[in-house]
């Protein structure tokens, strides 16, 4: 078995462009101690640039593959890269890193001119997460307000449409005000590509107002924007789509659009969909499809449990609600003698003229009893 590298064997390995970089290296940046990054850091950009993009494009594909490996090190060197497709791969790399320390980094990038707009895309694009952490209050209300400014800034001034649309897609976390009109706008504009960035916003705002708007774009010829439109409607759990995605579901043969038709069911829950996705299960021989149904079946599971949860607590606020109205209703015969609460004392009370009393008028028991009497002091209500 081979001795591990040192860091500058990494190194050394970076720097010879005569001989193909060893793939068992490539792990080596996974979890890098703080004295090795330091070593990298400095020696990093005397790598050259086609191998720095080579690694870096290396390392996003392998974590794709591998969930246990972390390139965060390595993500935050190559933000300081003076290459536009290393800073781009690097932003790419801290995507889950959820470290607001990386938030002033990416406000950088967003708001420098001098930026490719890519980069300031990919910028706009990672600050969406910090949007939503904000948004559940797991970040300082200042700051969540600062990325707020910069990304509506970006959307108002930028040259760029691929900036102002990665933006708007980030805001789509927002509950500022100013983010449902821009939607609208953006949904109503004679732009495919505009329609697909405010149906990923819709899709990220947490908001049913969107509903109408994400059912219209279903069935869209357009597989981009009917992708984003299926992903939206998962997100918001749209029930009112779910028979119209199992339909689909049976007769599309595209792969992005099943993959997109399989997890947005997983997210609504409800009647046919296990069944649909068993009976899928069952016959297919694509084994990527497969790994997707049984995620899918799992996620399912847990989306159905929540459903019933939400059925059951609101049955249950339902029926202390029905229990708290009858509490308010107050027998007007239940007075404490021993207390002045506001009424004159009743004496001698004749059961029989009572209920001659309620034989004249009815009406009397479908409203308040407590209309009966007459409070002198209001605030003595609470003695009843």
């Amino acid at each position: 078995m081979d001795a591990p590298s040192s860091i500058h064997d990494l190194i050394k390995s970076l720097m010879d462009l005569q001989t193909p970089f060893p793939a068992r290296l490539l792990y080596q940046f996974s979890d890098m101690p703080a004295d090795d990054c330091q070593v990298l850091a400095t020696a990093w950009l005397s790598v050259p640039m086609a191998r720095r993009r080579a690694i870096l494009q290396d390392l996003l594909e392998l974590s794709e593959h591998d969930d246990l490996l972390m390139f965060e090190e390595i993500g935050r060197i190559a933000l300081e890269d003076s290459d536009g497709d290393c800073q781009v791969s690097g932003i790419s790399l801290l995507l889950e890193a959820e470290d607001p320390r990386l938030i002033p980094s990416f406000l950088n990038l967003l708001g420098a001119a001098d930026k490719a707009e890519f980069v300031r895309a990919a910028a706009a694009n990672a600050l969406g997460f910090y949007i939503y952490l904000g948004e559940l209050e797991e970040i300082k209300t200042d700051l969540h307000h600062k990325i707020e400014d910069a990304l509506l800034l970006a959307y108002a001034e930028d040259p760029s449409d691929l900036v102002q649309r990665r933006a708007l897609e980030s805001l789509g976390y927002s509950s500022r005000e100013e983010v449902p009109p821009l939607l609208r706008f953006a949904s109503a504009k004679d732009s495919e590509e505009w329609l697909e960035s405010a149906l990923f916003a819709m899709g990220k705002s947490a908001d049913n107002q969107w509903e109408a708007l994400v059912l219209e774009h279903l069935d869209h010829e357009n597989p981009e924007v009917k992708g984003q439109a299926i992903h939206a409607a998962g997100e918001l759990g749209l029930s009112a789509a779910r028979l119209r995605l199992l339909r689909q579901l049976d007769r599309e043969k595209d792969e992005y659009l099943r993959s997109e038709l399989i997890w947005a069911l997983s997210q609504i829950g409800g009647e046919g969909i296990e069944e649909k996705f068993d009976q899928l299960l069952a016959k297919t021989d694509d084994d990527e499809e497969a790994s997707l149904l049984e995620e899918a079946l799992d996620m399912l599971n847990f989306t159905n449990e929540m459903l019933e949860f939400e059925l059951l607590k609101v049955d249950y606020d339902r029926e202390h609600e029905l229990h708290d109205e009858e509490d308010e209703v107050e027998e007007p015969w239940d007075v404490d003698d021993d207390e002045d609460d506001g009424y004159e004392e009743i004496e001698d009370f004749d059961d029989d003229e009572w209920l001659r009393y309620v034989d004249e008028d009815e009406d009397d028991l479908d409203g308040s009893l407590d209309d009966s009497y007459t409070l002198e002091d209001p605030d003595d209500e609470d003695d009843l």
